[in-house]
């Protein structure tokens, strides 16, 4: 059995899946004051006796490194640069960072020493938690190496490094990743070791595993090396919950509706589409994957304000809707009134809109387009960013980049009403699964663990190097690609070993392949390559509607 969990802006949400079926659900209030009684109050509602025992392995999806960041409740953070020459990165970064001198050249060669003496002035700021990251580090992490030695003895106890959240080329995503996960670590921390004494005193011994923004799980221990990689595991949970339950056959556009918020994704060939450039966190750009999505603050519990004779809906949340015992009328309202849903009482509903002046029908169905306008427009942008994105692959100039949708699917508590009046304006047909409502926590629950990491060869100068795993190593002889593809695979294995994830395919995701030349002679092969545990859901999942 496989328990999920989603932590929502409005609502958490278990289930527990069985034979690929859900036979039990629970939604319980968020209390963002404390998520682990949110959790702990979903968990105990889907445990039946005999239970705890039988499950195989629990994933949680999580707002908790989303809500510090976005809250800016972050532990302060000590950020050290090697930026080398011919870059300006002034306000690149969350935070001032200490600039320390030194260089490595795009080949990996380092030709000016960092200068660890000019930590001495910052040794004031210098706190438990830091990160160190240089540019080219990806292809000779040891001045970084040196930097983390160096800070420790000044008394941090965790160190994180560009270099080794991601082996990817761009050092300014890479610092602020790094940075990132150093602001969260301690919240992130404590977090999982309360999550794991809840699952203990429950006498649930299976493995935990977080929700990752791009789709894939991590053990929980592996999480705490890289904890900024649980941001956006929302909208992630999301779109696993539409792969489980319901892939779309056609170019699809998903939107999950909550109390809170609604998160738009794209979809192509039965897949979501990912994002071709990192997470943006707090407006900068990092090296987190992500699925090519947005959020935005219009859900069903939305606050509606009157603006002239229009409305506007959201981004506040102005609690449960008139309906179902809420104090004042919200989205969810208008709906239930313009006849777009059933549920609660409709007279308070009706009662509730009309406090904002006029006819109740007619200011209902005005709050109802100014919601679906919004959304509307949100799409629009999404779209015009997409076929803005440059050109990788021949396949892409022949087809271009342009994402045409044919079809809308919902889940998520408010999908009814919002989705479907969102189909009339679109003039696009609408599927709402069943298992709408709990569609999260079944994305969480079938997450396949994913482990990625990076290889970069350079024959010439007889080295490869696995940044994530911080060695650099002398070439094999006769060395090639497929002794490289073979490397970076066996190592992804053996970390899946470490970390106890069940052996998945390996899969290339990414690779270059360049000669290097020096006169008129090639004289060598530089090769890059990407690979990955194969991504991607479990099993699929039947769910019925149940009350819950």
């Amino acid at each position: 059995m496989l328990l999920g969990i989603d932590v929502g802006g409005t609502f958490t949400d278990a289930v527990i899946i069985k034979d690929e079926m859900v036979i039990e659900q629970a939604k319980v209030a968020t209390d963002h004051k404390n998520v682990l009684k949110s959790i702990i109050e979903a968990l105990d509602r889907v445990l039946f006796k005999g239970a705890a025992g039988d499950l195989e392995r629990v994933a949680i999806s999580s707002t908790i490194v989303t809500n510090a960041l976005t809250e800016n409740k972050l532990e302060p953070v000590f950020l050290a640069v090697i930026t080398g020459p011919g870059m300006n990165v002034e306000d690149k970064f969350p935070v001032k960072p200490c600039y320390l001198s030194g260089c490595v050249d795009h080949r990996g060669k380092i030709t000016a020493s960092v200068k660890l003496e000019e930590l001495q002035e910052w040794k004031d700021t210098i706190g438990n938690v830091c990160a160190v990251s240089g540019k080219f580090a990806v292809r000779d992490p040891e001045q970084e190496y040196k930097v983390e030695r160096e800070l420790k003895s000044y008394g941090s106890s965790k160190v994180f490094l560009g270099s080794e959240l991601s082996g990817e080329l761009n050092f300014i995503r890479r610092t602020n990743s790094a940075y990132f996960a150093a602001a969260v670590y301690k919240i992130f921390s404590d977090f999982c070791q309360k999550v794991k004494q809840a699952l203990a005193d429950r006498y649930i011994n299976a493995p935990v595993y977080i929700l990752k923004a791009d789709g894939g799980t991590l053990p929980l221990e592996a999480a705490l090396e890289q904890p900024v990689e649980a941001v956006f595991t929302g909208p992630a949970a999301s779109v696993l919950g539409i792969e489980a339950l319901a892939a779309p056959g056609v170019n699809s556009i998903s939107l999950d509706v909550g109390g809170t918020t609604t998160d738009i994704a794209f979809w192509e060939g039965g897949l979501p589409l990912m994002a071709k450039k990192g997470a943006v966190i707090n407006g900068y750009s990092t090296a987190v994957h992500s699925f090519h999505m947005r959020s935005i603050g219009i859900g069903g519990d939305s606050k509606i304000t009157k603006d002239g004779d229009g409305y506007r809906v959201g981004p506040k949340r102005e609690g449960p809707a008139a309906a179902v015992g809420g104090s004042a009328p919200t989205l969810s309202d208008a709906f239930i009134v313009g006849g777009y849903v059933e549920f609660g009482d409709k007279n308070k509903a009706l009662d509730a809109i009309a406090t904002l002046g006029g006819n109740p029908e007619t200011e209902a169905e005005k709050i109802v387009q100014a919601a679906v306008s919004k959304i509307t427009a949100t799409i629009e942008e999404m779209l015009i960013t997409w076929a803005k994105q440059p050109v990788y692959t021949v396949n892409d100039v022949i087809r271009g980049t342009e994402f045409v949708p044919k079809q809308l699917t919902g889940v998520g508590g408010g999908s009814m009403g919002l989705v479907n009046a969102l189909g009339v304006e679109m003039g696009l047909p609408v599927e709402i699964p069943m298992g709408a409502m709990v569609a999260n926590a079944i994305g969480a629950a079938v997450a396949r663990p994913t482990l990625s990491a990076e290889l970069r060869a350079d024959t010439t100068e007889g080295y490869y190097l696995i940044p994530e795993s911080g060695k650099r190593q002398p070439l094999p002889k006769k060395f090639n690609e497929v002794m490289a593809r073979n490397l970076l695979s066996e190592w992804l294995k053996g970390q899946a070993e470490k970390w106890k994830i069940p052996q998945e395919e390996t899969e290339l995701i990414s690779r270059e392949h360049f000669r290097t030349v020096h006169g008129y002679y090639d004289i060598g092969d530089i090769y890059s390559l990407r690979m990955q545990l194969k991504p991607g859901i479990l099993h699929k999942v039947s769910c019925g509607e149940v009350k819950i």
